[in-house]
């Protein structure tokens, strides 16, 4: 059953109570939007959360009085905390189809996913994200297959990174 018609069933079934953008987060690959620290904001508000603490004390001239042999390199944490306060992605895949390979496959073949595929362990398009995903695609892909969209969603059964989504945590 596809990631659409899994989504209408659990509306069905369950009325307004399916956390609509559960299922909605799903991509095309078998990641999960919803565990990607540039989705959930985690790293960015925390990033930014630090910048202003840091600026409201002034702590650049205390790490410098104080701190500078702890702190030799101080001075550059500024420019990588405003570079993780922006990192916040610019949408999840399925509303941004047109820029993923992977989703352009799903939608000329007529899949709601790669799990529908025959092909997709050995696809060079979905291997691509092997390099910064490990093996995480392939087996959530599996996951999904076996046990559905939803029940796969709920099973923590995810991975990220090439381990489990939830162990990062």
């Amino acid at each position: 059953m596809g990631v659409g018609a899994e989504l209408k069933k659990w509306e069905d079934v369950l009325g307004d109570t399916v956390d609509r953008i559960d299922v909605g987060l799903l991509g095309y690959c078998g990641l999960y939007c919803g565990d990607c620290p540039g989705h959930t904001g985690e790293i960015a508000d925390a990033a930014a959360s630090l910048i202003t603490a840091l600026d409201r004390s002034g702590f650049d001239e205390v790490a410098a009085a104080l701190f500078s042999e702890q702190l030799p390199h101080y001075a550059a944490l500024g420019p990588a905390l405003a570079f993780l306060s922006r990192l916040r992605c610019a949408g999840v895949c399925r509303a941004r189809e047109e820029h993923c390979d992977i989703a352009r496959c799903c939608l000329a073949k007529g899949l709601d996913g790669c799990h529908e595929c025959n092909d997709f362990e050995s696809c060079p398009t979905l291997a691509r994200l092997e390099k910064n995903h490990g093996d995480s695609c392939i087996v959530n892909l599996r996951g999904i297959r076996r046990l559905g969209a939803q029940a796969w969603l709920e099973s923590g059964e995810r991975k990220w990174l090439g381990r489990k989504a939830l162990e990062r945590r």
